[in-house]
């Protein structure tokens, strides 16, 4: 595939989804193309520009150069492990320009000068398995308890090489376990090779984990054998899927997914329109799966296993989100409740035994029996927060099922830290801050819904409050946050591209992925962040989408 130069705004060039850094670059030091010998010794070296910005950073006296002979030396004991990264490693070097040819990938238990130098191993932060050094002497040397982490100390050293390799040591690691970003394909069909670019720049930045939202209203794009009545025109097959997912791990990326139900069903019940809930006035609701019958909820249990079965991400989230009303919708005859949807309270009834038993309680039941799908196939629970309340009614939500909590309508619904204290690990995805929308205008708007909001007011401790910016919750330091993940939603897919939608989403991942890491802020404001910053960074590195 012909390779072009693109902007450092967006990781899409037109019609080809391969980020690439414009212009002309820096070399990593002085003489690396000639082969020139180590470098002067120096008294001190800057911190290095990375994004995200990196935890420690220790001044050495010794600078190192890439050159031809340079070797990528693995130790046996981790060569296994550790050799993904280096070929990615080995890739890019030349990519980038700073050697002419991909250089060897040695196993050894000696390193030489010039030599960088992949290894499993403690460092200072060994609590955080994805914590990784790189220190600078004789050989320039990466070193993490995980493979992963390795893998991040590549990220840093090819943004680093960029400007120049400092002298010293570097120890980083992330705040959050999961930096994650969700992207709605059930509205919006997005290509494998967008998807693979979509990933690498993820990656560059550290993000890792992808939730792929392949279930909407409008509707479900990936193939399904168990189900194939459902399955949209435009779709990824499943060949495409394990693609993606072969490209994704070699690139540390999670790819979770997720089927939402019981709302947002439009597209799947049309083709079952005699799962649709139907309320006591005759009021269709086309987008909600009426639970009470076995069928219908065999027909999700069916298409859950069969997603979980093809998708190898950790978790596996299945919505859960505006079934219920909010309460600017009331409390009239069109609205679920337990007098408008008595089939549902007798439900909650007859699976828990009692008789006081609501609709909401039977909701309860119904995800939980949905958790115990997805456990039994190895992966994690996961729900939105919409309708989660802790200590409320004769059942509850397990709490071995994690809560992404986007929203709080007002300050009688529960806050992140009720979730956290009834024993659930939360995801911070807050919709004031963190929700890229496509409209029927292009790209929605909100006072703190851009990129500068994210950066100089958002972190992962800052979740809802109320609904539309007007209050926040600031989870206290004692409660545990997991993750936190932007949102992609295509509400008009059709009012941008795909190579839009990368131009535009390009400082969102840049800025959330210096916040979720949780190292300290290279700038105070936006514009400062990307002069010193995201100017001088780019983009990921050009690679082959296809080995």
């Amino acid at each position: 595939m012909e390779q072009s130069r693109v902007s450092r705004r967006g990781f899409v060039a037109a019609g080809l989804s391969l980020p690439i850094l414009a212009g002309t670059r820096t070399p990593a030091l002085a003489g690396v193309a000639q082969g020139a010998g180590t470098g002067p010794a120096i008294p001190e070296a800057a911190p290095p520009t990375v994004l995200p910005a990196v935890q420690r950073f220790e001044a050495g006296a010794v600078a190192k150069e890439l050159v031809p002979a340079t070797r990528i030396v693995l130790h046996p004991a981790s060569a296994r492990d550790l050799r993904p990264a280096a070929e990615v490693l080995a890739e890019e070097l030349v990519t980038e320009g700073h050697l002419t040819r991909a250089p060897r990938v040695a196993v050894s238990r000696n390193s030489r000068p010039h030599d960088i130098v992949l290894r499993l191993g403690e460092v200072d932060q060994a609590e955080h398995s994805e914590a990784y050094s790189i220190v600078t002497d004789e050989a320039v040397t990466v070193t993490s308890p995980t493979a992963v982490g390795v893998f991040w100390g590549t990220r840093t050293l090819v943004q680093v090489l960029r400007s120049g390799l400092p002298a010293g040591r570097i120890v980083d690691w992330p705040a959050l376990s999961e930096r994650s970003l969700l992207l709605d394909l059930g509205r919006k069909h997005f290509t494998p090779d967008w998807i693979k670019a979509l990933i690498r720049e993820m990656s560059f930045l550290k993000m890792n984990a992808l939730q792929l939202h392949i279930s909407e209203g409008l509707g479900f794009r990936v193939e399904c054998e168990t189900h194939p009545e459902i399955v949209s025109a435009e779709h990824l097959t499943k060949a495409e899927v394990r693609e993606i997912l072969a490209f994704a791990q070699k690139y540390h990326v999670h790819v979770n997914v997720d089927v939402d139900t019981p709302g947002h069903m439009d597209h799947i019940l049309s083709f079952h329109p005699e799962y649709q809930l139907v309320l006591a006035n005759g009021t269709r609701h086309s987008g909600f799966l009426d639970f009470s019958k076995p069928d219908a909820r065999r027909l999700v249990h069916e298409i859950v296993s069969e997603m979980c079965d093809l998708f190898d991400g950790p978790v596996f989230h299945f919505g859960g989100d505006e079934f219920f009303p909010a309460p600017w919708q009331g409390t009239g005859p069109d609205v679920v409740s337990d007098r408008t949807a008595p089939q549902l309270v007798q439900y909650a009834r007859d699976v828990t035994g009692n008789s006081s038993a609501t609709a909401h309680d039977g909701y309860e039941f119904y995800m939980n029996e949905l958790a115990d799908v997805v456990r039994s196939k190895g992966k994690t629970a996961r729900m939105f927060n919409d309708d989660v309340y802790p200590g409320e009614g004769v059942n509850r939500v397990d709490p071995r099922t994690q809560v992404d909590v986007w929203i709080r309508w007002n300050s009688a619904k529960p806050n992140a830290g009720q979730y956290v204290t009834a024993g659930h690990e939360v995801i911070n995805s807050n919709g004031d801050y963190l929700y890229f929308i496509l409209t029927s205008e292009g790209l929605g708007t909100g006072p703190y819904k851009n990129p500068r909001g994210i950066y100089e007011r958002w972190t992962s401790r800052t979740f809802m409050g109320a609904a539309g910016s007007a209050g926040e919750y600031h989870l206290p330091e004692h409660a545990p946050v997991f993750g936190a993940h932007l949102s992609v939603w295509c509400d008009s897919p059709s009012s941008m591209g795909q190579d839009e939608v990368a131009r535009l989403l390009q400082e969102w991942l840049q800025v959330f992925a210096q916040q979720t890491w949780g190292s300290p802020k290279p700038a105070e404001t936006l514009e400062e962040f990307r002069a010193r910053v995201v100017e001088q960074v780019g983009t990921a590195p050009a690679a082959r989408l296809r080995d």
